[in-house]
């Protein structure tokens, strides 16, 4: 799966852009870092890439269809194979496991096996039945990344993941992610403060950002 993004320009006002004239490709399997600052544009940019937002300005391609140009059905069928986590983590009403599966249950494809693997993996049995809102800040985020993992995803985009999380899961989610660019062939995009060794030397490129411009692509491979 390819992802063309096209002299993209993006306004929230109509008066200030945040994105100014952005030209990148993502193809799987890789994984693409992005880095800047607060406010340089990395979330406005993953959510245009991961065809949330439409840009105020230009092209985003997949597959070299323009995607804004398909119909509904179309569209809604490209976005069943992206999964996006958000910086923050949003969970529904419930607990922990009625999460972790929530979005495998509207796909109607529930897989026990791998819900059971991920719970077990990072170390949430013993709160797999616990309501959400009684949850740390760290297990909120990884019961999010999980969500979005058990989805086996094409696309898999991630807003700083690793805020919350210590050590140890952070470890793990990097493993998973290499992972699943290499046996699943996903494509994983990351917006991430954080620039660990061996996530940075598993990236196809490091992309730099700064006040909406792309300022430095440095590419590993």
């Amino acid at each position: 799966m390819e992802v063309t993004l096209e002299s993209i320009w993006h306004s929230y006002d109509g008066v200030t852009y945040v994105l100014k004239n952005i030209n990148l490709l993502f193809r799987n399997p890789d994984i693409y870092l992005l880095v800047g600052p607060n406010g340089s544009g990395k979330t406005t940019l993953l959510k245009i890439a991961s065809l949330i937002i439409k840009p105020s300005r230009g092209r985003v391609a997949v597959d070299g269809k323009s995607f804004w140009d398909l119909e509904n059905s179309s569209r809604e069928l490209i976005r069943g194979s992206i999964a996006y986590v958000h910086d923050k983590p949003i969970l529904v009403r419930g607990s922990v496991r009625y999460n972790i599966e929530l979005g495998l249950r509207l796909r109607k494809r529930v897989d026990e096996s791998l819900v059971r693997y991920y719970v077990n993996r990072y170390g949430l049995r013993e709160v797999e039945n616990r309501n959400v809102n009684k949850l740390s800040a760290g297990q909120a985020k990884i019961v999010s990344i999980i969500r979005a993992l058990v989805l086996r995803p094409k696309i898999l985009v991630l807003d700083e993941p690793f805020t919350y999380l210590d050590t140890a899961r952070t470890k793990l989610l990097i493993e998973d992610i290499s992972r699943i660019t290499e046996e699943e062939k996903s494509l994983v995009l990351i917006a991430s403060h954080y620039m660990y060794k061996d996530l940075k030397n598993m990236a196809n490129q490091l992309i730099e950002m700064i006040n909406g411009e792309i300022q430095n692509i440095i590419s590993h491979r």
